[in-house]
């Protein structure tokens, strides 16, 4: 029987990894991983708290809070001054057109008022748009507000003429 005799080769260098998981150095770096998750996942959830455009503190409740008295004088001057006002929603592209038939005592369209609104779609409360009214031809004041979803809305209104100032608002439905 004959035996050959084959080189010796070295055996293979050990990787990088192994070298690594030899030393026993993966056991750190897990530990370092799994305590950062929770502060990963901690800084994520109050980043999603505190910029949800679904919630919104209403603007200057406080001051409202405590001119209470002040709201409740201006709801008797509504029913003194006698103007009625009547709110109806349009699409005009992804506007909304809120017009409001704005009436006197008499049913009688109230003329030369200066007449701001302010909207909101409900679950997107902190997106809060104003604009000024205009009278149209059609008797009513018409303003167009950047809300392009549909669904329930809130609009509030401050009508003035003169000394003479008048609020309303409204919960809307507003179709596409």
């Amino acid at each position: 029987m004959t035996v050959t005799a084959l080189p010796l080769e070295a055996p293979p260098a050990a990787s990088a990894y192994r070298r690594f998981i030899a030393r026993g150095l993966h056991w750190p770096v897990i530990i370092v991983c799994l305590l950062a998750i929770p502060v990963i996942a901690g800084g994520y959830l109050a980043y999603k708290a505190t910029h949800d455009p679904t919630f919104a503190i209403e603007s200057d409740y406080y001051r409202k809070a405590v001119a209470w008295d002040a709201t409740m004088a201006q709801e008797q001057a509504n029913a003194k001054l006698g103007w009625t006002a009547a709110a109806t929603t349009q699409r005009a592209g992804d506007k909304l057109d809120v017009a409001v038939q704005l009436a006197d005592k008499a049913g009688a369209v109230v003329p030369a008022a200066t007449v701001h609104l302010d909207g909101f779609f409900l679950a997107r409360s902190q997106e809060v748009q104003g604009a000024d009214a205009v009278l149209g031809a059609d008797g009513r004041y018409h303003a167009l507000l950047a809300l392009p979803h549909a669904g329930l809305h809130e609009v509030r209104m401050r009508a003035s003429r003169g000394t003479d100032v008048f609020t309303a608002q409204w919960r809307l439905d507003v179709g596409h």
